[in-house]
């Protein structure tokens, strides 16, 4: 008899390509962990079966079955779980959790008003469901934890709250993916708009793709959610020298990324390629935006 009680439904739940052929030594692993996430949080009424199938079903799409498993938040994504099934105690300790995430509220509006309706609506947005569709919170996939999960989506939330009182949505440009903010004459800079814009589009979404998780959510953080370096690192709880060394080495990364593809797609001179990188730089924000958020 196997050592992890709910074997039969945590491979169910995962496509035939993924089992490994010796299944004996990650089956006790599994057990030891779903001890461990139970220890962390005592008590919870949790369906184990039904978590064991929706935990396989966050490794569905692991490369390395055995690495994704030892990566994976386990008691994060039990009690996200449990909070999902509407257990008492759960419920406690999400609310306690989203107490911890108050200070990076706090960083876009200190007023206690504020910080207490953007928890709330928090709190709605990821424990009640929508109409036809489970709780947000089972969208949660354990990849980081569930408090930095949940302080993203209280920073998104503070943020588009301030933007709306202030002066309405913030609507990104949708007429290119280089639109200049007045007429130029410069030719490299048309051609990026127009001859090489969808090539160039390709590139840049090859090039962040590309990027660890870390440093993607660093570009988009600054550059979408228009987060200063100090609110990212009250977000990361570090200081601010330290994500200033994350944007720069991000951002490094995606120019000479988006370069590598250009060069693989475009027969251009070295020296055009680089003219047309050079506008990029100043304009990230607005390229990043349009690929991001292509429907805006």
């Amino acid at each position: 008899m196997t050592a992890f009680a709910h074997a039969d439904a945590f491979w169910a739940a995962l496509p035939a390509a993924r089992h490994p052929p010796e299944r004996a030594s990650l089956e006790r692993r599994l057990a030891e962990q779903l001890s461990e996430a139970e220890t962390r949080w005592p008590g919870l009424s949790v369906d184990r079966r039904r978590f064991v199938a929706h935990w396989a079903a966050r490794l569905a799409r692991a490369d390395d079955l055995g690495a994704a498993v030892e990566q994976l938040h386990l008691p994060d994504l039990f009690l996200a779980f449990a909070c999902a099934e509407g257990d008492s105690r759960a419920l406690r300790d999400f609310g306690t959790l989203l107490g911890t995430i108050a200070g990076a509220v706090r960083s876009v509006d200190a007023s206690p008003a504020f910080v207490d309706e953007i928890l709330q609506r928090l709190r709605t947005r990821v424990l009640v469901p929508d109409e036809g569709r489970t709780p947000r919170i089972l969208d949660y996939a354990g990849r980081g934890s569930l408090e930095n999960w949940l302080r993203a989506g209280a920073l998104r939330l503070a943020l588009n709250a301030r933007r709306d009182a202030r002066r309405g949505p913030e609507q990104l440009p949708d007429a290119s993916l280089f639109e200049p903010v007045a007429p130029t004459a410069d030719r490299t800079f048309e051609l990026l708009r127009g001859k090489y814009a969808a090539e160039f589009g390709r590139a840049l979404r090859q090039a962040f793709g590309s990027l660890e998780s870390q440093e993607r959510n660093v570009l988009r953080l600054h550059f979408m959610e228009g987060l200063s370096l100090n609110q990212i690192a009250a977000m990361y709880q570090v200081n601010k020298s330290t994500i200033s060394r994350r944007m720069a080495r991000a951002r490094e990364l995606l120019l000479a990324r988006t370069r590598s593809a250009l060069e693989s797609a475009l027969a251009l001179p070295p020296a055009e390629l680089d003219s047309l990188l050079e506008q990029l730089g100043p304009r990230l924000d607005v390229s990043l935006n349009s690929v991001l958020n292509p429907s805006t």
